[in-house]
């Protein structure tokens, strides 16, 4: 029953990385533009960046890159895990506890996006939080990030000694 659900598991985090990264894709333009407005700084209704905004449309693509590489790594090494484990359903704990790690990576991964680049970077150096556009996006990382984390605990701590 715990591997069935470890493998549903690393289905649903390859499904959201695969989402995000189709949403930004068939939504590239607002997505460049987003990542622009967000990095420009201009919105800022209290404080100001104490550091240099990004105004170049190279280096809002080069970011908008980053963010979509890292939502196809959750995505790919998601769906490596899922196929790993499904082979590997019967065998032994040890060799199936090998087949999640592909899909604690992209759980790791997904943290690293959502509240690095979201959280750290968006909300610490951009302060996005401030504005009304950032609201929703900062939101959405909190959750996506926290599923990432809950998922991963589950498939770190959950035995996988049940064939």
């Amino acid at each position: 029953m715990l591997r069935s659900l470890k493998i549903a598991t690393a289905f649903f985090v390859a499904l959201l990385g695969l989402l995000h990264v189709l949403g930004n894709l068939a939504n590239l333009e607002a997505a460049i533009g987003f990542v622009g407005a967000v990095t420009a700084g201009s919105e800022q209704p209290f404080y100001t960046l104490y550091g240099p905004p990004a105004m170049s449309r190279v280096l809002h693509g080069l970011a908008l890159a980053l963010i979509l590489a890292g939502e196809l790594a959750v995505a790919g090494l998601a769906s490596a895990a899922v196929f790993m484990m499904l082979k590997n359903r019967s065998a032994d704990a040890q060799l199936f506890a090998a087949a999640t790690r592909p899909a604690v990576a992209a759980c790791a991964v997904g943290m690293l996006v959502w509240f690095g680049i979201f959280i750290v970077v968006g909300e610490g150096y951009f302060m996005i939080w401030q504005t009304a556009a950032g609201a929703g996006p900062i939101a959405g990382a909190m959750r996506y990030g926290t599923v990432c984390g809950l998922f991963m605990v589950f498939l770190l701590l959950a035995p996988d000694s049940d064939p």
